[in-house]
């Protein structure tokens, strides 16, 4: 049975997992974790900013993780790094602009918070935010999965079919970016990751198909979210590590049992 108190911190860890399982199946076919750990560090950036500016949270998060999906998307377009190589050093650059404004004017904000998220202090307006997203992201990969999919098996024939493959980049990359400026905060940089990885990859593990990944993803993502809250509500752990430790946990149990199957 969940407290009253933790209501509102369940409500917006499950809105998380539904986006998250549902996008990680992208990131994961893309070949892009490392997108989520370097934006996830970037957005501390925004934050300072908003913080700086004296603007909405949100608003400033929201505005910082479109500029930064799109620079990202266009700077992709060169020949001589790769996406990953770029995201990393955009990822330094701002970690290393957001401490240097915090010290130079003196904000003393708390940035490690950043790191394992403080989830009990979610708002009325981070549950509207989360729920919006989510609803985005489900009917996105409604519309979205197959183009994406033929996309990263074969360009040149998603090109021949007509599919858009310069925009489906560019919205995957913004909705991913929204999503995580609006979860970091509230999950952290340690737990936003997994969330967005491992029900994917516990998924790829059973799946036989593309459509079977994607609903497999959303189940283990939410009945391990559930059951990772349980456990750290009843025994008064961290929630972040609790969860994190859980999804490795059946990850390589998982991976064990799928392995005895096939060679026993």
């Amino acid at each position: 049975m969940i407290e009253s108190f933790l209501i509102k911190p369940f409500l917006a860890l499950i809105l998380i997992t539904v986006s998250c399982s549902l996008l990680g199946i992208f990131t994961l076919w893309k070949k892009l974790a490392y997108f989520g750990d370097g934006i996830s560090h970037s957005i501390i950036l925004g934050f300072v900013l908003g913080a700086f500016f004296d603007s909405d949270q949100i608003f400033s998060l929201i505005i910082f993780a479109l500029l930064f999906a799109c620079l990202i998307e266009i700077a992709s377009f060169n020949r001589l790094f790769g996406k990953d190589t770029l995201i990393a050093i955009s990822s330094y650059f701002c970690i290393a602009i957001a401490i240097i404004l915090n010290d130079f004017f003196q904000q003393n904000l708390n940035l490690g918070s950043y790191i394992f998220g403080d989830i009990l202090t979610v708002t009325n307006q981070d549950i509207t935010a989360l729920f919006a997203i989510s609803v985005i992201v489900v009917i996105y990969t409604f519309y979205a999965f197959r183009r994406i999919l033929l996309i990263n098996i074969n360009a040149d024939l998603a090109k021949i079919e007509g599919i858009k493959i310069n925009f489906w980049n560019l919205s995957f990359t913004i909705l991913l970016a929204l999503t995580i400026a609006l979860s970091v905060r509230i999950v952290g940089v340690f737990l936003m990751t997994a969330l967005l990885i491992m029900p994917a990859v516990i998924a790829r593990i059973f799946s036989t198909s593309a459509k079977q990944m994607i609903l497999l993803s959303l189940a283990i993502g939410l009945g391990i979210t559930f059951l990772s809250f349980e456990l750290a509500s009843n025994f008064d752990l961290t929630i972040s590590a609790t969860l994190v430790a859980t999804f490795c946990l059946i990850f390589f149990f998982s991976l064990a049992l799928k392995t005895l199957i096939k060679h026993g």
